[in-house]
């Protein structure tokens, strides 16, 4: 049986996760909805510096390790109301996180917190991105559905920043305005990334930002 069960897609998703014997589960805090109780859990900051690097890139400051004692299920939830998708990495690729996409990972995956430069400021992604390194499953989560664009060698495609849940962190890219004005310069709102292939990219169907401010 798979460690990772998507269930109810797609718009009141959850995982499902299938624990055996001293499987170790990576969690974004505040995401468990149930559990059989089998679990030794504990917050799992990496450090002072990591923590601050994940909250500054969007992501739960803090994460959770899910530790079993014997065969159990735990239930999870995203953060928005969409869909839950799965990504096997086998180590050859690494991948860059969208705010709040990432819900759980099982196997030797670390999150990797990287300074984004002046993309993250000016994208509204953050001043640091995280990045998912290694080889395991690594759970993601988005608001509405997730799309996959798959782009070839020298194929431009444009995103806009707050609608990203993943790319290869090989895509080269850049960050540009598409709208003027203070609103846009303190919310990162009306900011596209310019993707350039190969490589791929994962999108999410609805804009976060409108739960924060609708009819912007």
């Amino acid at each position: 049986m798979s460690k990772f069960q998507v269930l109810y897609q797609t718009t009141n998703t959850i995982l499902k996760v299938n624990a055996d014997t001293n499987d170790k589960f990576i969690v974004r805090a505040g995401a468990m909805v149930s559990m059989d109780d089998v679990f030794d859990m504990k917050l799992k900051s990496g450090g002072v510096k990591k923590a601050i690097g994940r909250m500054f890139a969007g992501q739960s400051t803090f994460l959770q390790e899910y530790t079993a004692n014997s065969q159990g299920e735990l239930l999870l939830s995203p953060t928005f109301l969409g869909d839950i998708q799965l990504f096997e990495m086998d180590g050859s690729r690494n991948y860059r996180l969208g705010q709040n996409a990432f819900l759980a990972s099982y196997g030797n995956i670390e999150l990797k917190t990287k300074g984004a430069g002046g993309k993250g400021i000016f994208s509204g992604e953050g001043l640091f991105q995280v990045e998912a390194i290694g080889a395991g499953t690594l759970a993601l989560c988005s608001f509405g559905a997730i799309h996959k664009k798959t782009l070839n060698p020298g194929e431009r495609y444009i995103v806009d920043t707050n609608h990203l849940v993943l790319w290869e962190s090989s895509l080269n890219y850049k960050v540009e305005m598409i709208s003027n004005g203070l609103t846009s310069l303190v919310s990162g709102e009306g900011y596209i990334c310019k993707f350039e292939g190969p490589g791929e990219v994962w999108i999410q169907t609805k804009n976060p930002s409108y739960l924060v401010s609708p009819g912007s």
